[in-house]
């Protein structure tokens, strides 16, 4: 076989002149309908949509803004500073989060989070350091998007918003209730903006460790959808995400198999 292909490769050496001589011949090419994408994700229908909002987020506004500001907010802003700032805007939530634990019918996360906005913001000075931490009382934040989904509300269709990333319907038409209770409630819009702003840039920035695995998808978009969806799941079941039936027949179709 060694000897053939180099037979092979003087053969070809050799012919091409000419071959290179004559005419070359008139290829024809047949005319082919163009090649139509369709998405049939239930959970997305404005898929199309979606994408284009997701190429304008991901490869325009995240890399050239938003991803150097977060690598330039974790590689020089200390991390005392930034875990300060992080606990401040996350202790405006507790009171928010004690009315939606109340209406899920957790008492004990209700009492743990009216516990921790008192202590952080009398003894952890306005909730700069989380004293409630240390003393035994964890965060666990509840949005009044838990709570519908608590009591059976769907996640509705997905969106990629521009600026803002994924989000499902059913927090567009929730979150704003979150901001009728005190502190939120006395925050101006600028305030509040700040205050998206500055979590929206500590979470981009956690995410950092994980940019290589995105960039490395096969298909980021989905990738982040369902990630997404999951996340969306885990924060309504406090991780305790039950199984659907399908996905318990394909598991035991699975395992037949490899018996």
């Amino acid at each position: 076989m060694k000897y053939k292909w180099i037979l092979l490769q003087v053969f070809v050496a050799v012919s091409m002149p000419a071959y290179a001589e004559t005419e070359a011949p008139q290829v024809t090419t047949s005319s082919r309908p163009a090649v139509e994408i369709k998405y049939n994700d239930p959970r997305d229908p404005f898929e199309e949509v979606n994408r284009t909002m997701w190429d304008f987020n991901y490869l325009f506004l995240d890399r050239y803004v938003i991803r150097p500001v977060a690598h330039g907010y974790k590689d020089y802003v200390p991390n005392p500073v930034r875990t300060g700032v992080n606990n401040f805007v996350y202790n405006l939530e507790e009171p928010s989060s004690l009315v939606n634990n109340t209406l899920q019918g957790k008492w004990g996360w209700a009492a743990n989070a009216g516990g921790r906005f008192t202590v952080n913001t009398t003894i952890g000075l306005l909730g700069l350091v989380d004293v409630a931490d240390m003393m035994g009382m964890h965060r666990k934040q509840d949005d009044f998007n838990e709570v519908l989904g608590y009591y059976g509300t769907p996640n509705g269709p997905y969106f990629m918003a521009p600026f803002y990333g994924p989000i499902v319907t059913r927090e567009i038409a929730s979150d704003w209730v979150d901001g009728l209770y005190f502190p939120l409630s006395e925050l101006t819009i600028w305030q509040s903006v700040l205050k998206w702003g500055l979590k929206g840039l500590d979470a981009r920035s956690k995410a950092i460790d994980q940019e290589r695995l995105l960039d490395n998808a096969l298909d980021p978009y989905a990738f982040v959808k369902d990630a997404y969806l999951q996340h969306m799941d885990y924060k309504v079941f406090d991780g305790d995400v039950p199984s659907s039936q399908a996905d318990d027949e394909l598991l035991d179709e699975y395992l037949d198999e490899l018996e």
